[in-house]
């Protein structure tokens, strides 16, 4: 399974700017680091869009790691501008994320995927030949 997400900025790009993978992220923070320095070259680098970037990655890999089977892949590059950040993480679940239905709404939990959605300008979700 592969989770993508695009945040700050509009429209979608066909071929990548600036880019940084690595498929054995060993933790979310390593992630971060990553988004970081991605984000130093992009146009709307403030500190509003390095936090979304930052709590979106978290969200992916942290759920990848407790709900996926594990993190199988991970990477991060900028439109070719520099206006768009897009992620991509991937794990070994053959299901589909869930956000918590209206009666669930008071348990603890289950918000990560509903919290990326809001962050994120687009959102999608592919299912990969093998995975899960």
């Amino acid at each position: 399974m592969s989770d993508i997400i695009s945040a700050h900025g509009k429209g979608r790009s066909e071929s990548a700017g600036s880019t940084a993978t690595d498929r054995r992220v060993p933790t979310c923070a390593a992630a971060r680091d990553l988004i970081t320095s991605l984000l130093q070259r992009c146009a709307t680098d403030t500190s509003t869009a390095r936090g979304d970037a930052h709590l979106a990655v978290t969200e992916l890999i942290s759920n990848a790691i407790r709900h996926g089977g594990g993190l199988t892949g991970f990477s991060a590059d900028l439109s070719p501008d520099s206006s768009r950040l897009r992620l991509a993480v991937e794990d070994a679940d053959s299901r589909l994320p869930r956000s918590p239905s209206e009666t669930d709404r008071f348990q603890p939990g289950g918000r990560g995927w509903a919290l990326v959605r809001r962050l994120a300008d687009t959102c999608s979700v592919t299912r990969l030949p093998g995975a899960g």
